[in-house]
């Protein structure tokens, strides 16, 4: 027996299963790079700063660089393979549907009918990797679902795709 309005019923199963695709494999090493250019801004500046002044040991700035290089290494080592394992996509007749994040983890579902922006971005460091950036938008502001990490032809087909599919959904869901 299907509970009304259950996903069962409703077909919803299909939609709400984890997103089928992953980002590019070159995703971890752009999220790496662009973690690290904070790390290479703070490291100096807080060692010198702490090594400048007078009434602080040498060992207390040489234990500080020790602790921030370490720091810096495990996030730039977890982080990119933490969000690699869960940054998914998917795009189907029925919907967008994109999870993301590594401490916090994210998921955005966004009904084809209600797909009005799409965008594809991609910032110099992306570009270099060949990356680009996917973003959804519906009229709600909270309607965004943003797919990073994707190869730039997957991401220029992505758009394509969902601009003929958004444009031959004529019911207006609102």
């Amino acid at each position: 027996m299907t509970v009304p309005g259950s996903p069962a019923e409703t077909g919803a199963d299909e939609v709400l299963r984890p997103p089928a695709h992953q980002v590019s494999p070159k995703a971890k090493t752009w999220w790496a790079v662009r973690a690290a250019i904070p790390w290479i801004i703070v490291i100096p500046v807080l060692t010198v700063g702490v090594a400048v002044i007078p009434a602080v040991p040498w060992f207390v700035a040489a234990l500080l660089l020790v602790v921030l290089l370490a720091a810096a290494g495990a996030h730039l080592y977890v982080m990119p393979r933490f969000r690699y394992a869960f940054h998914r996509w998917e795009v189907n007749t029925v919907a967008v549907y994109s999870q993301s994040g590594w401490l916090t983890r994210n998921r955005v579902l966004i009904p084809i009918s209600r797909v009005q922006v799409i965008d594809t971005v991609g910032g110099p460091l992306e570009r270099s990797f060949g990356l680009s950036t996917v973003t959804v938008t519906t009229a709600s502001s909270a309607g965004t679902v943003r797919i990073s990490g994707l190869p730039t032809e997957v991401a220029q087909s992505i758009a394509a795709g969902l601009t003929v599919s958004a444009a031959g959904d004529t019911d207006d869901a609102t």
